[in-house]
């Protein structure tokens, strides 16, 4: 779903091929003549990046079914990160050899340990709100700082209230002002996107309280109606008008229905039957 939100767009520094030439000159020269082809600590480190050389520790990251084993070095990634020194040197340390993270994506965490070992930010649209989790839980200040940057770039009426919703989770105000900004001048855009429905209610209830909103309020409506099919999928209802009102709750009393033009009131919410009888019989009341 990120892929289709976000423009295709990718930052990345120069790469260093360092990997395979430590292989190749291993075979050739012995296991430490590698030292020698990079006068860089930076370079140096970039060699141990995601590879067995001396690794002191192991992930596993991943969801369950989608794990991946990733290669580490306390020393560096203790260097990089508050987080993880503690897990390794602090009071508390852990003495494992394999850690378990399943609630951080392979790409992710690869991209994270990259930014660590050879100073490279590699973000891309389908990745970075998962890298943004990662940099955050682990307190990578500058990376989490990239992530947001990337992301206000990308911003468009089309991903804006899917990262209203993220910002708000990861506490970003900047970003969360900027989505707003988005989302009230191109309101109908934003409402009518695929993302509009994948928000979580808190987030919903947000936008139709807004009053700034450049749409019409039927056009709010019909927004709610499509998050709240959307919502019944993902609880696994059948997406009936009963089923609907049920997973909006209360935010059906945030939409402003009275300041409908009569004519789609009359041809719209009213015929929706998302509103109960006596609802429709005092709105109607309340426009004569």
């Amino acid at each position: 779903m990120a892929a289709e939100l976000f423009p295709t767009k990718k930052l990345v520094s120069s790469s260093i091929q360092n990997q395979q030439n430590v292989s190749n000159n291993n075979s050739a020269q012995g296991c430490c003549s590698w030292q020698g082809l990079y006068p860089t600590i930076r370079e140096r480190n970039s060699v141990m990046f995601n590879n067995e050389m001396m690794a002191d520790v192991h992930f596993v990251v991943g969801p369950p079914g989608g794990t991946q084993r990733v290669p580490g070095h306390k020393y560096v990634l203790a260097v990089g990160s508050s987080v993880f020194h503690a897990m390794f040197y602090g009071e508390l340390a852990e003495d494992q050899e394999e850690i378990r993270i399943p609630d951080v994506e392979p790409p992710s965490f690869l991209a994270m340990l990259k930014y660590i070992y050879c100073d490279e930010i590699d973000l891309c649209a389908d990745t970075v709100l998962a890298t943004l989790y990662a940099a955050k839980k682990y307190i990578v200040p500058h990376l989490a700082r990239a992530c947001v940057n990337f992301l206000e770039t990308s911003l468009s009426a089309k991903n804006a209230c899917v990262l209203l919703s993220q910002s708000c989770l990861f506490e970003e105000p900047d970003l969360t002002q900027r989505c707003w900004e988005v989302i009230d001048a191109q309101a109908e855009l934003a409402l009518r996107s695929e993302g509009f429905c994948d928000i979580d209610v808190q987030t919903l209830e947000s936008i139709l309280q807004r009053e700034t909103l450049n749409a019409k309020e039927m056009v709010v409506f019909e927004a709610a109606l499509n998050w709240a099919e959307a919502e019944c999928q993902r609880r696994d209802l059948p997406p009936t008008i009963e089923n609907k009102r049920l997973v909006l709750g209360k935010a059906i009393y945030l939409i402003r229905i009275p300041t409908m033009v009569l004519e789609d009131f009359a041809n719209g919410a009213a015929q929706s039957g998302v509103l109960t009888l006596n609802e429709t019989n005092d709105i109607f009341l309340w426009y004569t």
